[in-house]
């Protein structure tokens, strides 16, 4: 009847629509099975949750008596103790029978219920739904019932035991008296057993009783979607197989080469319209099946492509993130132990030294955090600082630094500013000092005689902005014209004899024209081979208000508080990084412990006091990370205590990486002594505040 009521109706609608109904048909059926399907596994996942509760419960309650019999031989508090603790997992299912048994029960408090009896969160929502839904059927109340008398049989080995308690409290009973007590517990305990049984086989026969309704109903769903898909298929399949014939016959003999068959249209409906769209998709077949091949094999060198680049592209991250911890874990120790030289000189010349190593190591630093975001750069997305700076220091500065070597190949290095330009500017002094070491590093480099000449120039000069134009004119080996654009590419150089010769990446060049893009500059090369080369680049800057001179700071103490009376946990794996976090530390005057990696920080801070733990990341053994972790699930006060990172790892993500383990701040290498002093202050003053009781 159904079928036969839907051939009449389907009968006169097109095609689509046919396809339409078949489908949401199909479509609502399986919805169907896979919602009952889904019901009834979730049904019976708390039909097992029951069960493995039920096993908590039966564990807890034998636990619980067989300490209170040790207890009553004992008379140890603790075992006492032990047998309180058993009885929370029943008095947390308890709490939970209770409160759905009230006729508006709060499941807030049922759910608690539960987790106090030990069972998984994942489970709990599901065997309340179980409890509410099913609570009429024959075999869930009478669990519910064999539950609530288990309950008041605990009740009952509740009053024995504090019966028992009070008398080998009093020290008056005698131990034939307390045996007497616990003989009754074992009485309860024998009960208690058989309710337990009991509860495990009515939930058993309960599961069964399920299982038969699930299967009997997804099998009596499987049928029904079976039979009128089936039924629906063919009796849509047989108004269209004429038409679909006739296109299968003549896609056959395209399929043997015969391009010249055509498929005779029978009407102008879906069927009709297919037909007349194959003879139209015939005739330009052959034209189409070249290029067609031709697209293919397009495609599989465009797929390999992608292949190749995103590989590529993994593996530089990899080794960029690799490089910048091997690099910053040395430059720690460097920019380091350079700052603490800084303040034992005496002499000016020698405070220039150093002072220009640490600019040059935090110089590095800059450089270094470039290389590793290279794709940023390219994309123009590096930040620039506008900071107030003395531009005649700069170009000093670029001296002091390639001097040495341009005087190592007798090379003279001159430089002059014009008059016209302001001692001191607003823009990026680092970017800039970048610049120029990479142009006069690379005059040097291709220069064997000769001299070098630094120039700048005034270009413009208004009231707010003034545009410089900086040179670097060497008497090199010069650069061919056709090479002069190539020698900008990352990894280029003019050519393989100079790479052979001279050495180097070829990146230098690249980075110094996309600072200078980025910061809408110009640079332009004019350079001849056997007459040396000129680069000159154009950069606008900020004029300033108040000409403020910049003077290489003087050593000076460090004015904050000294930190006696604070006792740190470093845990850092690298010796020369242990020897100068040590001594920075004890120089301020800080108590100070070593721990070589996570395990070893773990167990001497359990058996030691610390106000502040600084932790390595990286570590053998027990990494920074899995040491925090441990640290935060201590049951004690310990678990509060500061821990701050202090890591070579800069990349994007780290900080927040810490925070949400339970780190309370970071760090990176090479650190800032006054920065480091100051953190630990803060953390170890702020959990000074916490732990203080309130008034």
């Amino acid at each position: 009847m159904l079928i036969s009521f839907l051939q009449k109706r389907l009968k006169d609608i097109s095609i689509a629509r046919k396809l339409y109904f078949t489908v949401g048909i199909m479509a609502l059926l399986v919805t169907v099975e896979l919602c009952t399907l889904w019901f009834s596994v979730s049904t019976l996942t708390s039909v097992r949750s029951f069960v493995n509760g039920e096993g908590l419960w039966s564990k807890a309650q034998k636990d619980a008596i067989y300490s209170l019999l040790v207890y009553g031989h004992s008379h140890n508090e603790k075992d006492y103790q032990d047998f309180r603790n058993f009885l929370k997992v029943p008095y947390g299912d308890n709490k939970t029978r209770l409160e759905l048994l009230k006729p508006k029960p709060d499941l807030n408090i049922a759910r608690q219920g539960f987790i106090e009896g030990r069972n998984e969160r994942v489970d709990v929502d599901g065997m309340i739904s179980l409890l509410r839904r099913f609570h009429n059927v024959y075999y869930l109340r009478k669990v519910i019932i064999i539950w609530g008398q288990a309950e008041e049989t605990m009740e009952q080995l509740i009053a024995i035991s504090d019966k028992l308690h009070s008398m080998i409290l009093s020290k008056t009973a005698t131990q034939d008296e307390i045996d007497k007590e616990l003989s009754k517990a074992e009485s309860i305990n024998r009960n208690l057993t058989k309710l337990e049984d009991d509860f495990s086989f009515t939930l058993g026969e309960g599961s069964r009783w399920l299982e038969g309704i699930v299967l009997r109903l997804l099998l009596a769903l499987s049928l029904t979607i079976g039979s009128t898909s089936i039924l629906i298929t063919i009796s849509v399949s047989r108004s269209i197989e004429k038409g679909i014939k006739a296109i299968i016959d003549g896609a056959t003999l395209i399929g043997k080469g015969s391009l010249e068959t055509r498929v005779k249209v029978y009407s102008r409906d879906e069927i009709g319209i297919l037909a007349t769209s194959f003879n139209q998709m015939i005739d330009t077949l052959e034209h189409s099946t070249r290029n067609i091949k031709e697209l293919k094999e397009t495609e599989e060198k465009l797929k390999k492509e992608k292949e190749r680049a995103e590989a590529s592209e993994k593996t530089k991250q990899l080794f960029l993130a690799k490089m910048s911890h091997e690099i910053r874990t040395p430059m720690n120790a460097i920019l380091g132990f350079a700052k603490l030289l800084e303040e034992s000189l005496e002499t000016k010349e020698q405070q220039e030294f150093i002072h220009i190593i640490i600019k040059s190591g935090d110089d590095l630093l800059v450089i270094l955090n470039d290389i590793l975001d290279f794709s940023r750069m390219e994309a123009g997305k590096i930040v620039f600082d506008n900071m107030p700076f003395n531009l005649r220091d700069i170009v000093h500065t670029t001296i002091l630094m390639m001097e040495p070597k341009s005087k190592q190949k007798g090379v003279d290095l001159k430089h002059h500013i014009d008059n016209k330009i302001p001692d001191m500017i607003i823009g990026d002094s680092v970017r800039l000092n970048q610049i120029l070491l990479n142009l006069v590093s690379n005059a040097i480099k291709f220069t064997e005689k000769g001299e070098i000449n630094i120039t700048v120039t005034c270009v413009t000069d208004n009231q707010d902005n003034i545009l410089l134009d900086f040179g670097v004119k060497d008497t090199g080996i010069g650069i061919p014209l056709e090479k002069q654009e190539k020698i900008f590419e990352s990894f280029e150089q003019a050519t393989n004899d100079t790479a052979r010769k001279f050495g180097g990446s070829g990146l230098g060049l690249s980075i110094v024209k996309q600072l200078v893009k980025l910061q809408n500059g110009e640079i332009f090369l004019n350079s001849k081979p056997g007459f040396g080369s000129d680069f000159h680049f154009k950069l606008s800057f900020l004029k300033a208000k108040n000409h403020v001179a910049i003077v290489i700071p003087e050593p000076a103490p460090i004015t904050i508080q000294k930190g006696k009376g604070i006792n740190i946990l470093v845990v850092e794996d690298n010796l020369i990084n242990q020897m100068l976090v040590i001594r920075v530390l004890k120089k301020q005057g800080f108590e100070t412990d070593l721990a070589e990696n996570g395990l070893i920080a773990l167990e001497k801070y359990k058996n030691n006091d610390f106000d502040i733990i600084l932790m390595d990341l990286q570590m053998p053994e027990m990494d920074g990370y899995e040491a925090t972790r441990k640290i935060r699930e201590l049951s004690d006060s310990k678990k509060d205590i500061p821990i701050m990172a202090m890591s070579a790892h800069t990349i994007k993500g780290e900080f927040e990486h810490c925070i949400e383990i339970g780190m309370n701040d970071f760090i990176s290498k090479p650190f800032d002594t006054k920065e480091l002093y100051e953190k630990i202050y803060r953390l170890v003053k702020k959990n000074k505040e916490n732990l203080a009781p309130s008034n």
